[in-house]
C-alpha cells in the first residue's frame, strides 16, 4: 500500500490551539471534500481554463449550490481557487487531481478517502486496544480478502498502486542503480507498472511479474498496452507459499510494511531460497525508513493505515535492519529517493 501525502506543514500548531485542534479533528471533511471532486472528475472539467460552478455542476449533474459549499471549502485549504465570485479554476494541488496528467494523484485519492479506507480507519481504536486490524473487526476477513469480495474497492486498490508508482518509479530509478541485473521479479507487481518503467530504462533486462492469478491476468493486458509482454513474463502465485529462483534480484515495493514481522520473515524465507547460488543476487525493497525521533514524515500516518488494514508496520532503519538480519539479510545500502521511501538494498548474509 502507498505512502500518504501528509507534509510537515500540515502538521505544525496554527497561533490558536483550539483552532489547531479542530481543524486537525475534522480533517475527514477535507477527505470527503477531495474525495467528492475527484470523483466527479471536477478538475479534468476545469482544465481549459475557470469554470462557473453552474457550468461545473451542470456537466457534473449536481446541484450547483451544494457544489458550490464543496469548491468554497477546498479553496480555503488550498485546492482549487476562486479568480471570481463563483468561478472556480485549478491550484497546483487541484493539477493533480486530474485524471490525464502523468503525475495524477486521482487514483491515490479515490482508495484513500474512500468511504471502505475512511470507515476501517474511524476504528483506529479496536487496532490501539486488542492488537488487531481494525478492517477484521469491521468486516470479518484480512484486508485483502476484502478486496478480492468487494470489486469496487479492488478495482480503486489497484488504481492508486498505480497512481503512487507512476510518481515513485521515476524517483526509485533516478537514485538506484539496477545496471547488472539480468533478471529482476518484482514481487505482488500488481499491473506491472515500476516493471515496465524499469525495463524501458534499462533495454538489456528482462522482468518477471509475480502476483495473485485474479491480478496477474489484468496485469497482462497492461504488459500488452506498453509493449513488454516480450520481455517481461507474468507468473501467478502467492509470496508466502513459493517465490520462484531465476532472478538476479528481486523487487519488492510496498509489500513488507504490509506485514508484521512474522509475515515477513516467511516471504523473506522464500526470497532467500530463490537467491541461493546467485552469487550476486540481491533484494531491493523500496519502503519507508522512519526517523528514531518523533521528527515529522508522511510515513507516520501510513503507519496507521497499516495497522488498520493489513496489520502490517512502517520501520525504522534499525528495525529494518533486525528484520532483515533475522531473515539471513544483510543491508549494503539505504539509498533516500526524492519521495518519502528509500530503496533499502540486501544481500544474502555470508
Amino acid at each position: 500500500m502507498m505512502a500518504t501525502a501528509v507534509t510537515e506543514t500540515a502538521v505544525r500548531p496554527t497561533a490558536d490551539p483550539a483552532q489547531h485542534l479542530a481543524r486537525l479533528t475534522t480533517g475527514y471533511q477535507i477527505s470527503a471534500c477531495i474525495y467528492t471532486v475527484a470523483s466527479l472528475k471536477i478538475a479534468d472539467l476545469l482544465a481549459s481554463g475557470p469554470r462557473r460552478v453552474e457550468d461545473l455542476a451542470s456537466q457534473s449533474n449536481t446541484d450547483a449550490d451544494r457544489l458550490y459549499r464543496v469548491m468554497r471549502a477546498l479553496v480555503s485549504v488550498g485546492i482549487f481557487t476562486e479568480p471570481q465570485p463563483r468561478t472556480f479554476a485549478l491550484s497546483p494541488a487541484a493539477e493533480l487531481l486530474r485524471s490525464d496528467v502523468p503525475d495524477s494523484r486521482r487514483g491515490f485519492v479515490l482508495f484513500t478517502a474512500s468511504p471502505f479506507v475512511v470507515g476501517v480507519n474511524s476504528h483506529l481504536l479496536h487496532s490501539v486496544q486488542t492488537g488487531q486490524p481494525a478492517v477484521e473487526h469491521l468486516h470479518g476477513k484480512p484486508a485483502f480478502e476484502c478486496f478480492s469480495s468487494m470489486p469496487e474497492v479492488a478495482f480503486a486498490f489497484h488504481e492508486a498502486m498505480t497512481s503512487h508508482s507512476a510518481a515513485l518509479a521515476p524517483a526509485v530509478l533516478d537514485a538506484y542503480s539496477f545496471d547488472g541485473i539480468a533478471t529482476l521479479m518484482d514481487v505482488a507487481g500488481g499491473h506491472g507498472y515500476f516493471i515496465c518503467e524499469a525495463l524501458q530504462r534499462h533495454p538489456q533486462m528482462k522482468g518477471v511479474l509475480l502476483d495473485l492469478p485474479s491480478v496477474v491476468e489484468g496485469a497482462k493486458c497492461a504488459l500488452c498496452e506498453r509493449r513488454m509482454e516480450h520481455r517481461c513474463k507474468p507468473v501467478a502465485g502467492n509470496f508466502f507459499e513459493h517465490i520462484p529462483a531465476g532472478a538476479d534480484a528481486y523487487f519488492m515495493q510496498h509489500i513488507l510494511h504490509d506485514w508484521d514481522d512474522d509475515r515477513c520473515l516467511t516471504i523473506l524465507a522464500n526470497v532467500k531460497r530463490a537467491l541461493v547460488g546467485r552469487e550476486d543476487g540481491r533484494l531491493v525493497v523500496v519502503d519507508a525508513v522512519l526517523p528514531e525521533n518523533s521528527h515529522p514524515h508522511p510515513a507516520k500516518f501510513l503507519d496507521l493505515m497499516m495497522m488498520v488494514l493489513p496489520g502490517g508496520r512502517e520501520r525504522t532503519e534499525s528495525e529494518w535492519r533486525a528484520l532483515l538480519d533475522k531473515a539471513g539479510f544483510t543491508i549494503t545500502r539505504i539509498v533516500p529517493t526524492t519521495e518519502p521511501e528509500s530503496v533499502i538494498e540486501a544481500r544474502l548474509s555470508s
